[in-house]
């Protein structure tokens, strides 16, 4: 281990923190921004609202004052007996209470009203502070045929019109209210009353609407012309003209469908002349179903925002580097200690145990740690003592179990390779131990023109099995030369077993002769499963009664069992290594799955059954350790 490696540690852990320290400002930077941002864009919608809705009632204000005018002159005209002359005074006598209010006239139908007149259409308008009269039936002026006067009449119902540009009257921009005239008693339409407002008047409310440092509103009329803009070159286009490519459709439409509505309406959209969004805000007027509309760009609010967010992150920058500073110079004579104790250990590492380590002088944690490793290095030559020993140990132990192994498998009767001499019958044996030693076993011998066989699975596991199977085998082999039947067989091994049998184990097992000339067989079972008998008929436990295992207690008999192997039948031997064999989900093999696989077999060879089993089971297990020994024992009379 190097310096450097520790220095790195220093320089590692001084990152982390300031990097952890700049997540967080960002963190709650960008989450200040948003909750700013989403703040700014509520603020400016309702200041948007608050000038449309101030503009709004300061139009309807005058509208409805120029309304009450004209409908006040359309009530004086409709009074039967009017003259001429009362018509007149009543239009000057009406004009001057509206400031706002530009022109008034009277147009009435031929002969409807006043019987020895025939066009009457009188005009009054503003000149400063004088009333300028116009008669507006003159040959070039066909008054029945203008807007003002056929739309009211043929509705029947008061019209504010167009923004229009009044020639023979004013002669200026203006709008015009028309109310309809009915001869008081018949209510028979007789003619109409107007009231005019300039469009002039209008550019000076849109000049005072401000909204922030940039914003500003607008005028339109119910057919979206533009009637009064701060930008006078706009006045008179269409507002589509003006700003359809600045909204997006889906935006449009919001307002498109906002014009029958009295409703205000807002709208987030790209500023029609600047970069960024402005809030649109739109509210109609009731009487005119025009609209004003409030442009409100929000870079105005956010510029603010961005300066006060720049000058945030350029104190916390510099306090970062400060703090990144600081923690350096601070780890760094925390962990030079330990890079000096790197030091000191790098021999022990390399395996010299007899290093030198370096004075715990400190009273902290590293001295602590200091003191740590020098016990260590104390522990660690002893434990290498005895990993060497116990090393020692364990390799000639594995030796001797090898030996056992290797002893255990020679008392095996054709271990991988079990054969009998006999034309009529066949063999196949194999045990596998779950450890390097175990507790299963199987022995046969030929004599006397008979096969004698033993299959058996002692209680324990390992060495202790091992040598338990070592007795069992041995004494089984005494049985053979005294020439024993099964029965006796188990009789004189179980009480042999059974006598200081301290550990208490035991073995269950089959045992059995078969005559290798006729196939009679006679067996005996000590606590084992019934082998399974396999012939071209069926396959099926064979029921083998016997008694308790070997070695549990001692003088007790066990009987022998004769039957008749007919040809080609197979009878099959096996420890529960099988039928318990277990796979990843702990679900058992059985002895259900084994007859069913014998079963379907289908052959007449030992060896090729043997080895269709053994596959059968692997395949269930799979890779799930097995804690239990396999033998397989088959015996075919052909």
């Amino acid at each position: 281990m190097k310096i450097k490696s520790r220095q790195s540690l220093a320089s590692r852990l001084s990152l982390w923190i300031v990097s952890l320290a700049i997540i967080i400002f960002i963190t709650v930077i960008a989450t200040n921004n948003h909750l700013s941002r989403a703040l700014l864009d509520d603020y400016v919608d309702k200041l948007a609202r608050a000038a449309t809705s101030a503009t709004v009632d300061k139009i309807e204000s005058v509208f409805d004052q120029a309304e009450s005018n004209a409908d006040s002159l359309a009530s004086v005209v409709a009074i039967a007996g009017t003259t001429e002359d009362e018509i007149h005074k009543a239009i000057k006598a009406l004009l001057p209470i509206n400031t706002k209010t530009f022109g008034m006239a009277v147009a009435l139908e031929p002969h409807s009203l006043l019987d020895t007149v025939g066009d009457f259409a009188p005009y009054y308008f503003k000149k400063g502070e004088a009333l300028i009269y116009e008669d507006l039936a003159t040959d070039d002026y066909d008054y029945r045929n203008q807007f003002w006067y056929s739309e009211p009449k043929k509705i029947n119902a008061p019209l504010w019109s167009e923004p229009y540009f009044d020639e023979g009257g004013g002669n200026v921009q203006m709008i015009t209210y028309s109310k309809p005239i009915y001869h008081s008693g018949i209510e028979a339409f007789v003619g109409i009353a107007t009231a005019d407002i300039k469009l002039a008047w209008l550019d000076k409310i849109a000049d005072e609407i401000k909204v922030g440092k940039s914003g500003y509103g607008y005028i339109i009329s119910r057919n979206d012309i533009v009637i009064a803009h701060p930008d006078r070159s706009l006045n008179m286009k269409n507002l589509a003209d003006v700003v359809s490519d600045n909204i997006r459709s889906e935006d449009w439409q919001t307002y498109l469908d906002s014009k029958n509505s009295s409703a205000s309406v807002s709208l987030k959209v790209p500023c029609p002349y600047q970069e960024g969004d402005c809030r649109i805000a739109i509210e109609s007027l009731a009487n005119t179903g025009w609209k004003v509309i409030v442009v409100s760009p929000e870079q105005d609010y956010v510029s603010d925002i961005n300066i006060l967010t720049r000058n945030i992150s350029s104190v916390a920058v510099t306090g970062i580097i400060i703090l990144f500073l600081v923690i350096m110079t601070v780890t760094h004579r925390l962990t030079n200690p330990l890079s000096n104790l790197a030091l000191a250990t790098k021999d022990i590492g390399a395996g010299n145990l007899d290093a030198a380590l370096p004075h715990a002088v400190r009273k902290d944690e590293i001295g602590a740690l200091t003191d740590d490793f020098s016990s260590m290095r104390s522990a660690l030559k002893t434990y290498i003592k005895e990993v060497q020993t116990a090393t020692a140990t364990q390799q000639k132990l594995e030796s001797d179990i090898q030996i056992a192994k290797d002893i255990q498998m020679s008392m095996i009767p054709g271990y991988g390779n079990a054969d009998i001499k006999s034309e009529a019958f066949q063999l196949y044996a194999l045990l596998r131990p779950a450890r390097t030693v175990g507790g299963d076993f199987y022995y046969f011998e030929q004599a006397d023109e008979k096969l004698h066989f033993i299959v058996g699975d002692v209680s324990d596991k390992g060495v202790p099995a091992a040598l338990f199977m070592a007795k069992t085998v041995t004494l089984y082999t005494r049985a053979l030369r005294d020439k024993l039947p099964p029965g006796q067989t188990f009789t004189m091994m179980n009480d042999i077993l059974a006598e200081n049998n301290d550990a208490c184990m035991f073995v269950t097992a089959l045992c059995g002769s078969i005559d290798l000339k006729t196939g009679s067989a006679v067996m005996s079972n000590a606590g084992h499963m019934d082998p399974i008998m396999h012939d071209s008929g069926n396959t099926r436990g064979h029921e083998i009664k016997g008694a308790i295992a070997l070695g549990l207690m001692d003088a007790v008999e066990y009987p022998d069992v004769e039957f008749q192997l007919g040809h080609n039948t197979s009878l099959i031997m096996y420890t529960d290594g099988i039928s318990e064999a277990h796979d990843a989900d702990n679900r058992q093999y059985t002895d259900e799955r084994l007859i069913d696989l014998i079963t379907n077999i289908g052959t007449s060879n030992s060896e090729e059954t043997g080895r269709k089993i053994i596959d059968s089971v692997d395949s269930f297990a799979g890779d799930a350790e097995q804690f239990d020994d396999i033998t397989l024992f088959i015996i075919r009379y052909q």
